[in-house]
């Protein structure tokens, strides 16, 4: 008898999987909100990123570009990656408290501009490990604090919220967005002074964008850490295909 039951329950799973046309039903990204290792209750890897430098600019200047992904130790971009958001604007001072010799904090902040992210069907917000996830980014911004001693730049530390829109893989899922908050990115270094370390994701060429290959030969490189991502149903739902204007009117995006 046991059975039997057992061939009952597993013919209704089977069933439940596809579609009336024969096809498997995917499941969309599960709502919730996850950690990076590095916070308590963690369950994905934090990473290390890139930001390539637009000729003949340095730090701050529109089209340069950001290349993030995820680092277990060995393997680059395993569990999630984000790419292609580039400075749109300059950025806004938001205070400046160094001294007459030039020590203290200038902290600005930079919104960015397009973008995509994939997050891994291996990772904790997949249902059953189908298939990987893919999306847009809706918006960007870069909180960066510069740390000044006598006038030279001693650190560079900044923090980021971001969200996007998943793409309805599934064709019939309820629209998903994200929120993505770095709570830590340090830069490690920059081609002023040295050679970018294999480690680390290649600079991206705005205008090759959403190509991920390597593209420029300038910029910075370091780590973002202390990351927390929340799945969850966007706010309103699209009646026609996804586009930037679109993407950002989900979420109330004027700029």
């Amino acid at each position: 008898m046991k059975h039997v039951v057992w061939v009952g329950l597993a013919s209704l799973i089977l069933i439940s999987a596809v579609t009336a046309g024969g096809n498997p039903i995917i499941p969309p990204p599960i709502n919730g909100t996850y950690f990076s290792f590095d916070l308590p209750g963690g369950s994905f890897n934090p990473g290390y990123f890139s930001e390539s430098w637009v000729d003949p600019g340095t730090h701050g200047q529109i089209g340069n570009t950001v290349n993030a992904a995820s680092w277990d130790g060995a393997s680059l971009g395993a569990e999630w990656r984000l790419w292609c958001p580039s400075i749109g604007w300059p950025p806004e001072l938001v205070s400046d408290t160094r001294d007459a010799e030039g020590t203290g904090e200038v902290t600005w902040r930079t919104r960015y501009n397009g973008g995509h992210f994939w997050l891994s069907m291996n990772g904790p917000w997949s249902f059953d490990g189908y298939l990987d996830f893919t999306g847009v980014l809706a918006g960007f911004i870069a909180t960066t604090t510069y740390q000044y001693v006598d006038g030279a730049i001693l650190g560079i530390r900044t923090n980021i919220t971001l969200s996007g829109l998943f793409d309805n893989l599934g064709g019939n899922w309820t629209p998903r967005c994200m929120d993505y908050i770095i709570s830590n990115a340090a830069f490690f270094g920059t081609t002023d002074t040295e050679i970018k370390p294999l480690d680390f994701p290649p600079f991206l060429d705005p205008d090759e964008c959403p190509s991920d290959l390597p593209g420029l030969l300038r910029g910075g490189w370091g780590s973002v850490t202390e990351i927390t991502l929340v799945i969850r149903d966007c706010y309103i739902v699209p009646t026609e295909s996804t586009t930037w204007g679109h993407v950002k009117a989900l979420y109330g995006d004027e700029q």
